[in-house]
Order: structure tokens, then sequence, then C-alpha cells
């Protein structure tokens, strides 16, 4: 008769205890107790939390997509323009010529494709008044060429009401595309015939007590950028006429616009501009020209972040509760387990896969949850808007999965620091005195 071999039994890995007899704490089958409403409780708050933070931080990031996409659209990438001094006195202008646009086109050129050329284009600006009937406006008269304006900004492709001609056919009149909101407020339409005011026209007239000498100009065409800045306070002419009515050299320009293949090279063209350029001279990209705004912007994704997170906090107290009590209610339990031979790493451990297990499915819960909600406005549009008030159609969301990482790793940072305390006053248990306590009750 054949001896039988003997089968070792297998012996489940070493990580597997701890999380079973978590899961089975966690999910009790015969009944349903104070403390598995609370873990319950912890995981929907742990869903709830990083759902919200997941949408809201798409809708941060949807929003800035939408300003980045008009004011990059609209302004030029880089601007050279020339560092104002401290004197109002001082009039602070660039001198266009072919050594300077030479010096840009060399020290850019590599970085656009196929050694493509820059796009460039003076532009010379400065304040000046629009009388129009019984209305008065100041406003920011800015000078370009209408061919190189095309190339350099996006001002040809906003004009609603009438056309984008800047070059004038009559020596004696200027033309004009005046922003939307400054129209409004003057009370002009396409074609109507205003009266501009240069400050040295005004300040001769106070100055020899006469009546100033007024420009001519034509309003050819209306645009609207959707940015209160530039629609209330500008409006645009040939470089010529700017020239003109400001009284600058015929080679003079308060700044010169950049554009390039793609705007994410501003900061690298921004370094080699400074490197060749002297230090008078200011190089500013697009996110330099509305610094403010993106402070502003970003104090809030920031403020918006630390707001929601409190609905996290919320279930993670809940969750160091729920441990806190579990322990108690388990010390006969955890006095068994020590008695037949359980180290109290062991114990901590498996208190500690608690917290884990909470946090891992309220996390991956909350984070599928609002990826998927995200997903569904992105693709679908359940949240449209009026196109009648508002320039999207929709309410727009993108996801950036770094943030949705770092949701899920500060979600899963706070579920698993809550269960470190409870589960280090679990492995403190000492068998004989828990036992004791159960053969007393």
């Amino acid at each position: 008769m054949k001896s039988q071999s003997h089968i070792q039994p297998q012996r489940p890995p070493r990580f597997s205890l701890p999380f079973f007899i978590a899961r089975r704490y966690l999910r009790s089958k015969h009944s349903l107790n104070f403390i598995s409403v609370i873990s319950t409780i912890s995981i929907v708050g742990i869903t709830i939390g990083v759902a919200a933070l997941v949408i809201v931080m798409s809708l941060f990031n949807g929003f800035q997509a939408l300003i980045e996409r008009f004011l990059v659209g609209f302004d030029p990438h880089v601007r050279i323009s020339v560092v104002q001094k401290n004197s109002p006195q001082s009039s602070a202008f660039l001198t266009i010529n072919d050594s300077l646009e030479t010096l840009v086109q060399t020290a850019l050129q590599s970085i656009q494709p196929n050694n493509a050329s820059i796009s460039a284009a003076a532009v010379a600006s400065g304040k000046v008044v629009c009388i129009n009937a019984r209305s008065m406006q100041a406003f920011q008269l800015v000078g370009i060429d209408e061919s190189k304006a095309r190339q350099v900004s996006g001002i040809a492709q906003t004009v609603v009401v009438g056309q984008f001609s800047l070059e004038s056919s009559a020596p004696n009149l200027v033309n004009l595309v005046m922003g939307a909101s400054l129209a409004d407020k003057l009370r002009i339409v396409s074609g109507d015939t205003v009266q501009l005011l240069s400050p040295y026209a005004l300040e001769a007239a106070i100055t020899q007590g006469m009546m100033p000498r007024s420009v001519r100009a034509v309003v050819i065409g209306i645009f609207q950028s959707n940015n209160k800045e530039y629609d209330g306070t500008q409006a645009y002419t040939s470089l010529a006429s700017a020239r003109r009515l400001l009284r600058l050299p015929p080679d003079a320009a308060q700044s010169l616009d950049i554009r390039l293949d793609s705007y994410t090279s501003s900061v690298e063209a921004q370094r080699r501009l400074q490197a060749v350029l002297p230090p008078t001279m200011l190089v500013q990209t697009w996110f330099d020209l509305h610094r403010d705004l993106y402070v502003v912007m970003r104090f809030e994704r920031l403020a918006a972040f630390c707001v929601l997170l409190i609905i996290v906090l919320v279930a993670v107290f809940n969750v160091f509760a729920s441990l806190s009590m579990t322990v108690a209610e388990k010390r006969a339990e955890i006095g068994m387990l020590k008695a037949m031979g359980a180290s109290s790493r062991l114990v901590t451990t498996i208190f500690f896969s608690q917290s884990v297990l909470v946090g891992v499915i309220g996390t991956a819960l909350g984070a599928t949850l609002g990826v998927a909600l995200c997903l569904g406005q992105m693709h679908y549009g359940w949240l449209a808007l009026d196109t009648s008030r508002y320039v999207v159609p929709m309410l727009p969301l993108i996801v950036d999965w770094r943030d949705v990482g770092v949701v899920c790793a500060v979600a899963l940072t706070l579920s698993v620091a809550a269960g470190f305390v409870p589960a280090r006053k679990a492995g403190e248990v000492r068998s004989a005195v828990a036992l004791l306590r159960k053969e007393r009750v």
C-alpha cells in the first residue's frame, strides 16, 4: 500500500489576514449597529467630498481655459516695451527699425517650427477724448498696421458690426474700430462721425485760451472681445493716424507686439529676448499682461479647495470616531487574538487596515463619480447656458488628471492618518485584562 504524501496546507499571504478581519469588522453580515452606520456615513462623506473637489477643480480649469482662449486669441504672445521711469513727464517709446526687428527674429528663430518667421507689429497707443453730440468719453487709442494686426492680434475676428478697416482714404479723416461697450457709452453706431481731441490739443487750449483743434473720425467697425477692459476702453486705428494724433516721431511706438506659433513658447521667448535686449526694454508675456487676473483666479481656486476639503475632514473625523468605538467594542476579541498568539503589530495592522479600506473605497467612489459627471457634462452638456447672455453654450469643464491625483492623495492621506491613533490603542490592549473584563461582564 502506497504511503500517502503529506500535503501541507497553503497559508494565506501575511497581508491578507489583517485586511480579511478588517473587512469583516467593516461589513458585518449579522447586525447593523451604530458603528457600522458611522462607517457607512464616513464612506459616503469621503465620496461626496472627493467628487465635489474633482468637479470644482474641473470647473476652475474650464473657466481658466476659456479666459486664456479669449485673452491669448486677442493679445500678443510677447510684448516688448520700454521700462517706465518714475517721472510722470517721461515719454517712453521704442524706436522701431530694422536692427531691432532683426534682433528679435534671430533670437526667436529657433523656437519656431520649421524656422517660420516671427509675426511682429509696432503699436502706438495713448489716451484721447471722443466727442459725439453731447457725449464725451476718454478712451485708449491703439494704432497698428492693418495687415500686421491680423497676424499678431485677434481684433479682426472680433468685429461684429461694420468692417475691420484701419486705413482711411481721406487725408483728414481717421478710421476707428471701437469696442462695443465704448460705443454704447457714446451712443455710436457703425458709420457715425465723431471728433477726437488729443492731450496736446487740450493742453494747448488750456494754456493758450483757445478752442481745441479736433480731428474728425468715422467709426468704421465695432468689435466685441467679451473682455470689459477692452470693449469699454479701447478703439483701433492705423499706426500713422495714431502717431499723428499723439505727436510721435515717424519710427516711434509704445510697444512691439509679437505672436509665436504657440503661446506655450512665450516664457522661453521672454527668456531669450531678455538676454539680448538692453535692460531699458521690458519683455512681457501674455500672462504678465493679466497677472492680477490670474492671481485672483488662483486664490479663488485655492479657497474653494480648502472650503470643500471640510467635507472630507468631517468624514475623516467619523472614521476616527468609528474606529475608536470599534476598538472599545472589540476589546475581548482583541484579547482573544493576542491569547492565540497574535502580536501587537498584527492587531494594529488590522484596525489600521480598516481606515485604509474606508479611505480607498470612499476615494475611489468619489473620484469615479466626479470624473463621470464631468465627462458627461463635457460630452452631453447637461448644464446648458443661455447663449444670448453668455459666450459659451454650456458650463465649461476640463478634467485635469493631476488635480484628480492630488484630491485622491489628500483624501487617502487624511483617511489613513485618522486610523493611526485608534489602531495604536488597539495594539496596546493586554489579552489577560481584556478577557478578564469579558468574564466579569
